[in-house]
C-alpha cells in the first residue's frame, strides 16, 4: 500500500542533530563569519616611576562576515580593555582622551564623534565618524560603546587602531631578572569572536633613572657615606660642591615636548600634530590631533602638559646655607662645566614640579654656568628642571652642578641628602580630568649630599630635634631647632617638648622621647664641656575618610587611629557600612575598590571617599523601550541599574506574560547572563532554558512556544551603572501581555519582577509557498519551489527546519505512488522517501551527482538541483524529477515547510499537473 508515511521520530531526531551540527559550521559557499585577531601595535619601554605611562597601541583587524546592505544600519560593538595596573588616562567627565580610530584615517580625514555613540552610526555604504572616545569602566579598564563595526567579508579587511592609553606603571614591580615586567591588557568585544585578545603584552616596565651624585670636577661618583665632607668650622662661599647626573636607562627615558618654549618668557609654542597612526613620535606626547574640536577636550587628547621634567629634593641643608643651582645642563671638559650645546640633551630649570613651564631666571654666573639660588625652607629645597631636547636614539646624561655657601658659626646638622627623581611626584594614582600628565610616584634615589660639623658654634649647648626644625621650649621660650646656647657649666635648665607638631596637609611630628629622657618636660644641669639635647619625633600621616552622600552610611578605621593619625607604614583595614535603605558602591581616592573593608597602608597622607546610593537608585530595571505596541516582532531596549555598578549584575531578564507566573499562558522569558555575556530564552516546551548564545552570534535556537530571540541583532551595552540590552524578539502567538523586567546582583539583591510595559502579540505571519511551473504536462518537470520566509531567517541567523515538495493524488498520497522529497536546510541536503523500502533515501547535496534518490516512483536528478537564499527573504528548492509510469495521470502539487520559528505548515496545495 502506498500510503504516505509521517517522518519516523528516529528520523526527525536525526535530522535534528545534524542541524545541530550544522550550527556549528559554516556551510558550503556561506561567508566566513566575522572575526578579528588582536595585536599591540608596538610594546615600548615603560617608566616604571610613572603613573601616567604611555603603552603601546591595541591594533584589531577584522575580517569575514556579511558587509551591511546599503541603506542598513552597521552593526555596533562595544570593545572592552583591562589592564594588570590601573588606568590614567586623562579623563573629561565620562569621556577619556584614549581613542579609537577605525580603518586608520589618515589626519585630515580623521572625523570624531563628539556626541553620544549611539548617534555617531554608520550605515552600509555610508560611513560615518571614525574616531571615537573611550569611557572609564572601572579602575584598570576602559571601554569603547557602540563601535561601528561593519564586516568587510571575505576579501576586505577592517582595522581598529587603539592609541592614547596610560597605566599606572608603578603598581608593577621591576623585575629582578633579565626579562623585565610585562604590561598586559585583555581586550574583549561584544559580539566579535576575537581569535585571542588575552594578556597581550603592550609594554615592558623597566627602571627610567640613574641617579647619581658626581664631585665638583664632573668625572668621578662620590661615594662617601657622608657625602662631601666639611672637616673644619671654616665659612664657605660659593663653593661648587658637587654635579648632580641624572642618565636614561634606556633611550627614551627623557622625553622632550611636541614644542618649543621662548627661551625668555618660557611662553609654549604651537603643539606640532602626532596625527599619523602607527607612528612613534619619541616626545611626551603621545597620539594628537590639533585639529580636533573641543568637545570633551578632544584637542587635548594625547597632549601632554609638558616634556619630561627631573627633580631634586635637598634635605638636612646646614642653617644659614645659601644653594645656587645651574639653570641648565651642562658638559664638562677637563673638570670645567660648559653649558650643553651643539645637539646635546637640554635642560632647563623652571619655577615648580607640577605647573606651566616657568623658566626660572640665573641670578648670578659661577664658573661659567648661569646659576639661581634656591629658596630654603627648614632646610629643604627643591630644583626642578624640564627636558627641552633629548635623543631617543642613545642612553644620555643631563649634569647640573651645585654650589653652596653657609657661615662658620652654623649648627651642623649631620649629613643632608639630595634625593633625585623623575618628576612631577603626584599622589593623584587614578584617571583625572587635572592632574599634570605626565606625572610620577615618589620613587627617588636618595643620596648623601654633604656632611658639615655637628657645631661650629662657640656655644657648646645644642638642643635639637629629630627631624630637625621643629620647635623647642627652652627656659620658657619658644625656639626653632637646632638651637644652641652658652651656659654656665652647672646651671639648671628646663627643656621642653611639644606632644605633637603639624609639618604639613595630614602630617604630624608626634614627641616619642628625649635623648636621655622619656619626659617630655624635664630640667637638665649644664655638664663641663659640650652637651646635645635632642627631642624625637615619630611621623604619623592622617587617614581622611568621607561619605558621600551624607547620612548613607559610615566608615570605620581599625586601628582607630589617635584623631585618625597613624605611624609610617602602618596598615589600618577601612570597612564601609551602608545605613538605612543605602548600597555602598565603592572606595575611591587613595584606594578604589568595590569591597567594603580594604587595607591601606599610611606612607603618605590618605584621602579616602565611601560612596552609596540610595535604594531609589540601587539595583533594579529601569525602563523598557517601546514601552506599549503591537506587532509580530520588535527590537526592545531594556535598561537595568546596578547599585554599584553594571558590572555588579549578575543576570537580568526581561519576560512578555500575562502576569509575572505566566498565568498558564504561552509567555516569552529572555535572560541574559552577565558575566558569560551570553543569552538564554525558556521553553515551555522542553521545561529548561535553551542556550548559552552570544550577542550578534547566528542561531535560531533560542526559542519557546511565544517567542524567538533573534540573538545576532541582540547585544548588550555598558555604561556606567547602567546595563542596557537590544533584543530582537519575534511572536508566534497571539495575545495581548505585559512586559516585566527583573534584575539579580553580586550581593544578592533581587529586584524581582517589575512591570515596565505591555505588549500586544501578533503571530509571524506563515511563510508563504509557490511553485514555478504550478501546472503542466510533462515526465521531466523541472519544478522552482519557493519558500517565502520572514527575514528572521535571512539576518544572520542559520537556516534551520526543512522544506517538502510533493506530487501526488492527495496529501496523504492517497494509496497511489507519489514523489516525496525532503530537503534538511541545516544540513543543506535532499532525501527522498521511497515507498519501495518504506523509507528515506539519501542524503544527497544539491549538485552532486549521485542515483541514491530514485525509486519505482520519481527520481532527483541530485546534480541539476540547488537550494538556496533568494530574492525578498525567499528559500528556493529547485528540482529536477524523472516521474515514472506508475505515477501516470492527474496529480496535484504540494508544499510544507517546518520554518525557523519551528512551525509546521502542513501540506499546502500549490498546483496540479498531467503526468503523461
Amino acid at each position: 500500500m502506498n500510503t504516505l508515511l509521517p517522518i519516523p521520530i528516529s528520523r526527525r531526531l536525526a535530522w535534528n542533530l545534524l542541524a545541530l551540527v550544522a550550527l556549528a559550521l559554516t556551510a558550503v559557499g556561506q561567508t566566513t563569519p566575522l572575526q578579528c585577531l588582536v595585536n599591540s601595535g608596538t610594546t615600548p619601554p615603560i617608566r616604571q616611576a610613572e603613573i601616567t605611562a604611555p603603552v603601546g597601541e591595541i591594533v584589531i583587524n577584522c575580517w569575514g562576515g556579511t558587509p551591511t546592505p546599503a541603506g542598513q544600519p552597521v552593526p555596533t560593538h562595544d570593545i572592552q580593555i583591562y589592564f594588570n595596573a590601573d588606568y590614567t588616562g586623562r579623563t573629561t567627565g565620562l569621556f577619556t582622551e584614549s581613542l579609537l580610530l577605525i580603518d586608520d584615517p589618515s589626519a585630515p580625514q580623521q572625523v570624531p564623534c563628539t556626541t553620544d555613540p549611539s548617534l555617531c552610526t554608520w550605515t552600509g555604504g555610508s560611513k560615518g565618524p571614525n574616531v571615537f572616545q573611550g569611557k572609564v569602566l572601572a579602575s584598570n579598564a576602559v571601554v569603547f560603546y557602540g563601535v561601528p563595526v561593519d564586516p568587510p567579508g571575505d576579501s576586505g579587511q577592517r582595522g581598529l587602531r587603539i592609541v592614547n592609553l596610560r597605566i599606572n606603571a608603578s603598581m608593577l614591580p621591576v623585575s629582578p631578572t633579565l626579562i623585565p615586567t610585562p604590561v598586559l591588557a585583555n581586550v574583549s568585544a561584544t559580539g566579535i569572536a576575537l581569535i585571542n585578545g588575552t594578556d597581550e603584552i603592550v609594554g615592558y616596565v623597566q627602571d627610567a633613572l640613574l641617579a647619581k651624585l658626581r664631585n665638583a670636577a664632573g668625572d668621578a661618583t662620590v661615594t662617601s657615606p657622608n657625602g662631601v665632607e666639611f672637616t673644619s668650622c671654616t665659612p664657605v662661599t660659593k663653593q661648587r660642591l658637587a654635579n648632580l647626573r641624572f642618565s636614561e636607562r634606556f633611550g627614551t627615558a627623557f622625553l622632550k615636548p611636541n614644542w618649543t618654549y621662548d627661551p625668555v618668557t618660557g611662553v609654549p609654542g604651537t603643539p606640532n600634530s602626532q596625527a599619523m597612526t602607527g607612528t612613534i613620535y619619541n616626545t611626551a606626547s603621545a597620539f594628537y590631533n590639533p585639529n580636533f574640536p573641543a568637545t570633551n577636550n578632544l584637542n587635548k587628547a594625547g597632549l601632554a602638559d609638558s616634556g619630561t621634567r627631573l627633580q631634586a629634593t635637598f634635605s638636612g641643608l646646614p642653617p644659614g646655607a645659601t644653594l645656587y643651582i645651574s639653570t641648565v645642563a651642562v658638559t664638562y671638559t677637563d673638570g670645567v662645566p660648559a653649558p650643553n650645546a651643539n645637539g646635546l640633551d637640554e635642560a632647563r630649570l623652571t619655577a615648580s614640579a607640577g605647573g606651566a613651564f616657568a623658566p626660572v631666571a640665573a641670578t648670578e654666573t659661577l664658573d661659567g654656568i648661569p646659576v639661581a639660588v634656591l629658596p630654603i625652607d627648614k632646610g629643604s629645597a627643591t630644583a626642578v628642571w624640564e627636558v627641552l631636547k633629548s635623543n631617543p636614539g642613545s642612553q644620555g646624561n643631563l649634569d647640573f652642578p651645585v654650589w653652596i655657601s653657609f657661615p662658620g658659626a652654623s649648627e651642623g646638622l649631620g649629613t643632608a641628602t639630595v634625593a633625585m627623581q623623575l618628576g612631577p611626584v603626584s599622589s593623584e594614582t587614578g584617571a583625572s580630568d587635572t592632574a599634570h600628565v605626565a606625572r610620577f610616584a615618589d620613587l627617588p634615589t636618595t643620596l648623601p649630599l654633604l656632611t658639615a660639623p655637628s657645631t661650629c658654634s662657640t656655644a657648646p649647648y645644642l638642643v635639637t630635634t629629630a627631624p630637625p626644625y621643629l620647635p623647642v621650649i627652652v627656659d620658657g621660650q619658644t625656639y626653632t631647632s637646632p638651637k644652641s646656647f652658652s651656659w654656665q657649666p652647672g646651671s639648671s635648665h628646663t627643656l621642653s617638648a611639644s606632644s605633637a607638631n603639624v609639618t604639613g596637609p595630614g602630617t604630624r611630628e608626634v614627641f616619642t622621647a628625649w635623648s636621655d629622657s622619656n619626659l617630655s618636660v624635664r630640667t637638665i644641669v649644664a655638664p663641663q664641656g659640650s652637651a646635645t639635647y635632642t627631642a624625637n619625633y615619630k611621623t604619623q600621616y592622617l587617614l581622611n575618610t568621607t561619605v558621600t552622600p551624607a547620612g548613607c552610611g559610615s566608615v570605620t578605621l581599625n586601628p582607630a587611629g589617635s584623631a585618625s593619625f597613624f605611624d609610617v607604614g602602618q596598615t589600618v583595614a577601612v570597612t564601609a557600612t551602608p545605613s538605612g535603605p543605602c548600597y555602598f558602591t565603592g572606595f575611591s581616592g587613595a584606594t578604589i575598590t568595590a569591597q567594603p573593608t580594604t587595607n591601606v597602608v599610611m606612607s603618605k597622607p590618605l584621602n579616602i571617599t565611601a560612596s552609596f546610593v540610595a535604594a531609589a537608585g540601587g539595583t533594579k530595571p529601569v525602563s523598557v523601550t517601546p514601552a506599549s505596541g503591537v506587532g509580530s516582532k520588535q527590537n526592545f531596549t531594556a535598561v537595568f541599574q546596578g547599585a554599584q555598578g553594571a558590572n555588579t549584575l549578575r543576570w537580568v531578564q526581561m519576560l512578555v506574560a500575562s502576569s509575572p507566573d505566566g498565568g498558564g499562558q504561552p509567555f516569552c522569558l529572555v535572560h541574559y547572563d552577565v558575566p558569560g555575556n551570553s543569552f538564554w530564552v525558556y521553553s515551555d516546551a522542553y521545561g529548561f532554558f535553551q542556550g548559552p548564545v552570544n550577542p550578534q552570534t547566528p542561531s535560531d535556537t533560542l526559542q519557546s512556544s511565544a517567542c524567538a530571540l533573534d540573538t545576532f541583532n541582540s547585544s548588550p551595552a555598558v555604561n556606567g551603572s547602567q546595563l542596557t540590552l537590544r533584543l530582537r524578539l519575534l511572536f508566534k502567538t497571539a495575545a495581548a501581555d505585559n512586559v516585566y523586567l527583573r534584575t539579580l546582583d553580586y550581593f544578592g539583591t533581587d529586584s524581582g519582577w517589575v512591570k515596565n510595559g505591555t505588549w500586544t502579540m501578533a503571530a509571524m505571519p506563515l511563510p508563504t509557498m509557490a511553485v514555478v511551473p504550478s501546472n503542466g504536462v510533462s515526465a521531466f518537470p523541472y519544478f522552482q519551489a519557493n519558500y517565502y520566509l520572514d527575514e528572521y531567517g535571512q539576518q544572520g541567523s542559520l537556516p534551520r527546519g526543512w522544506q517538502q515538495f510533493l506530487v501526488a493524488t492527495d496529501s496523504t498520497g492517497g494509496g497511489q505512488p507519489f514523489c516525496y522529497v525532503h530537503l534538511d536546510r541545516a544540513a543543506n541536503m535532499l532525501w527522498m522517501y521511497s515507498s519501495d523500502v518504506g523509507f528515506f533515501l539519501g542524503p544527497v547535496a544539491p549538485g552532486a551527482a549521485s542515483t541514491a534518490l530514485d525509486s519505482s516512483a520519481c527520481s532527483v536528478n541530485t546534480a541539476a538541483a540547488s537550494a538556496g537564499a533568494g530574492a525578498n527573504f525567499s528559500s528556493d528548492l529547485k528540482l529536477p524529477l524523472t516521474l515514472k509510469a506508475p505515477m501516470s495521470g492527474a496529480k496535484k502539487l504540494y508544499m510544507r515547510i517546518m520554518d525557523e520559528l519551528m512551525r509546521d505548515s502542513g501540506w499546502q496545495q500549490v498546483g496540479t499537473y498531467q503526468v503523461p
